[in-house]
């Protein structure tokens, strides 16, 4: 379990904590009326301060203290930083909303959590919208409004009515949900997600900001010592129109045995910002729509490719036609095998050395690479961007998601 400032606490436990301090600054900038022109002001608010130090309690101990002199380095500064710049960009995009609620956890969090599992069989809330926080008017009148608006037995709604109903009351910031990055640069940035027709329409067409094309594809099959690849995943870069923007890292959803792989985005640039998981049963609903092979029920399983040298022996073949097919490629970087007899000698090496499980990873991922590179180029763009919007959690084309802002 990792440490901050000496107290060991995990990472959920901690970002929960994070999310729990943006919720209690923005309610005294907005409730209360309490107007922070840098961070010292926040330190300096007696209320504000000691309100934000138990947000940051462990077990009865303090995992962050905030004192003047600010070190901008240190845990404490890298967020307190965030948490006025969080503020102030709120407070310029919402400057005439009358929110009185600013919920983390319980409450009207909980509820939503409650509604689509109970109507709509959705188990992990952030798979349909990933909202941190919610900014609420009069939480007791819209959740009687949603819960009149989706009255009536289970199966008679849908996911789009509860979308139409939010997108609605984001619009008139009525019920405002937001997805909270930490800040590194100087001043946070702000995007609607979901909100409006012409946020569809713009991912629909891939205009602009959403539209990217393969870079590179780092598919590492050399090794590291004896009995291990250099690197446990592969990773694919995409560019827009002059640069890199995200990459998706292929990699199994544990590194400790056998697993299936899971497919995370990655924002590049200053921020390095994680982007979000692709939930597996959308990432085989976009793939049927450019080839059934491609991502299935069959082809996810990791017990479908080999787990030991022998079952890699017997199919030999076909994994050296993937490779050589896979290594041809210009978009294809650092493979790291020269050629298929080197290939085949190093999965032997990881199949009977300590990680056998990591050699099936790189199948799956050799796999997916190989069918991905056989669609038409127009193909894998469009398929990779569409990939990258699920993780995102935007857009409709294979799921409806939930509207949310992203402070980032």
């Amino acid at each position: 379990m990792p440490k901050v400032n000496g107290v060991s606490i995990s990472e959920a436990e901690f970002t929960a904590m994070q999310e729990k301090a943006t919720a209690f600054i923005c309610m005294r900038a907005f409730k209360d009326n309490v107007t922070f022109n840098s961070v010292e002001d926040i330190i300096k608010d007696t209320v504000t301060k000691e309100g934000l130090e138990e947000q940051f309690k462990y077990q009865g101990q303090k995992t962050l203290e905030f004192e003047l002199p600010i070190n901008n380095k240190s845990t404490e500064g890298k967020w307190i930083n965030t948490f006025y710049l969080q503020q102030k960009k709120l407070l310029a995009e919402f400057s005439n909303a009358k929110f009185t609620v600013f919920n983390r956890e319980g409450g009207f969090m909980q509820f939503m959590i409650d509604l689509i599992r109970e109507k709509f069989n959705i188990s992990r809330k952030d798979s349909w919208n990933p909202a941190d926080i919610w900014l609420i008017k009069e939480p007791k009148v819209f959740r009687e409004k949603i819960q009149r608006e989706l009255d009536g037995p289970k199966g008679t709604q849908t996911i789009k009515e509860l979308n139409a109903i939010m997108r609605s009351m984001f619009q008139k910031r009525e019920v405002v949900g937001i997805s909270l990055k930490l800040i590194s640069g100087k001043q946070a940035k702000y995007e609607e997600i979901n909100v409006s027709e012409d946020f569809f329409k713009k991912l629909e067409n891939m205009e602009g900001d959403f539209n990217f094309r393969v870079s590179k594809i780092v598919l590492k099959l050399g090794l590291k010592g004896n009995d291990q690849f250099a690197t446990q995943d592969t990773v694919i870069f995409l560019k827009d129109k002059s640069k890199e923007v995200a990459k998706f890292q292929l990699k199994g959803n544990t590194t400790s045995r056998l697993a299936n792989l899971k497919f995370e985005g990655t924002e590049i640039g200053a921020s390095a910002a994680r982007l979000g998981k692709a939930p597996l049963n959308l990432v085989e609903q976009l793939s049927k729509l450019y080839d059934r092979d491609l991502y299935n029920s069959r082809t996810k399983a990791n017990g479908n490719y080999p787990t030991n040298y022998k079952q890699f022996k017997e199919r030999k073949k076909e994994y050296k036609d993937m490779f050589n097919r896979v290594s041809k490629n210009s978009f294809v970087k650092d493979i790291g095998a020269k050629n298929e007899e080197e290939f085949c000698n190093n999965m032997y090496a990881v199949f009977e050395g300590r990680e056998p499980h990591i050699a099936n990873a790189k199948l799956m991922q050799l796999y997916f690479v190989d069918k991905l590179l056989q669609l038409k180029e127009s193909d894998q763009n469009e398929y990779l961007t569409d990939l990258l919007f699920i993780a995102q959690k935007k857009g409709n084309k294979v799921f409806d998601f939930g509207p949310f802002g992203k402070l980032y």
